[in-house]
């Protein structure tokens, strides 16, 4: 998860029906605040997307059509969040970052884990989402889909190691001044499975140090 800086909604949008924050107007805004990306698993241009009740209309009916509660998500974890996950981190209005760590483990098969950064009431409902987005839900189907989302996130984090690596080890000043600008893109928020990128920065110690002042982007 990332922050998000949403938009008010436009003046000449209403939201009175489900056809409303469905239509393409809406979709367009969306789009754009939530980088093309599934606020809780942070794939870029999901095949199925949703817009997602942040507080589920099940226990917040009043907040059906609120702009604030209408979120950007994708079929997998709009399925598995349902309603048991009311009170998670509201990423546009707090920082994940602050609260919470990707970790992305790969032996002896991938897993994702969850840490903890500072204690926080919604921190243990987050993690506990997160674990069944990208670990599995308990059913085969979405073990397969998280698997599915576990690969897509390897592959991209082999690329940022292998950026990282280059620039580090390349002496040649044009030639780090490219891998410069790649590892700046992916670790911009709008880029596929930012947060994990991200923490991989702020644990370790070398690239804290050469990229730390990467993660200062808006």
């Amino acid at each position: 998860m990332i922050k998000i800086s949403k938009s008010k909604l436009p003046p000449n949008i209403i939201i009175r029906r489900e056809e409303d924050y469905r239509s393409k107007e809406i979709l367009t805004v969306m789009q754009q605040d939530f980088y093309n990306k599934c606020y809780i698993c942070e794939e870029k241009y999901p095949t199925s997307i949703n817009v997602e009740h942040l507080r589920s209309v099940k226990n917040y009916e009043h907040l059906k059509y609120k702009w604030e509660n209408l979120f950007y998500a994708c079929f997998h974890c709009n399925k598995i969040k349902g309603s048991s996950y009311d009170h998670i981190i509201d990423c546009t209005k707090e920082d994940p970052e602050i609260y919470i760590m990707m970790c992305f483990n790969t032996y002896p098969t991938y897993y994702v884990e969850v840490v903890d950064r500072v204690n926080s009431t919604e921190n243990e409902k987050t993690k506990e989402l997160l674990d069944k987005v990208y670990n599995g839900a308990g059913t085969p189907l979405s073990k397969v889909e998280s698997d599915n989302l576990k690969n897509k996130i390897s592959n991209e984090l082999k690329k940022f190691i292998e950026y990282t690596e280059s620039y580090l080890n390349e002496s040649d000043v044009k030639l780090k001044v490219v891998y410069w600008k790649k590892i700046k893109e992916m670790l911009s928020r709008e880029s596929n499975f930012a947060g994990f990128k991200r923490s991989m920065v702020i644990q370790d110690k070398e690239l804290s140090q050469h990229f730390r002042e990467l993660l200062n982007d808006k």
